[in-house]
């Protein structure tokens, strides 16, 4: 399945609809959350493309990919080969947005603190995903 395709976010929404993990971590999360490729030509994504979660409660209440600049609560960017480090557990996401590798362009770690665990079963079950 194709890392941030619309057939991987749709799969991506039922997982943490399904993990109960999940739900109890992000019980008080209201907000949604962008995971943005950065532009690269090279790999077919002129524009570049993000997943947008739309996340309140525990629950994934809908998902889409937009093309482009997008709107999100928060919003976490990286190149290709960044997110599939984390998406396949070679990088974790915390050592890559302490060293730059992913960039929170939305939003304010501040705010992200509460939910450390919340974001930890989002990356878990992004990768059961990937």
């Amino acid at each position: 399945m194709q890392l941030f395709s619309e057939t991987w976010a749709q799969a991506y929404c039922q997982k943490l609809n399904a993990s109960e993990a999940y739900q109890k971590a992000a019980a008080t999360w209201e907000g949604s959350l962008a995971l943005r490729v950065r532009p690269d030509p090279s790999q077919g994504l002129p524009q570049g493309v993000a997943v947008v979660l739309d996340l309140w409660h525990g629950a994934c209440r809908g998902v889409e990919v937009v093309e482009g600049e997008v709107e999100a609560d928060f919003v976490i960017e990286a190149d290709l080969a960044t997110w599939q480090e984390v998406l396949e557990g070679r990088l974790e996401p915390l050592t890559a947005l302490m060293r730059g590798f992913l960039e929170l362009k939305r939003g304010s770690l501040a705010a992200l603190a509460p939910y450390a665990q919340a974001a930890q079963e989002l990356v878990r079950v992004a990768r059961e995903v990937a």
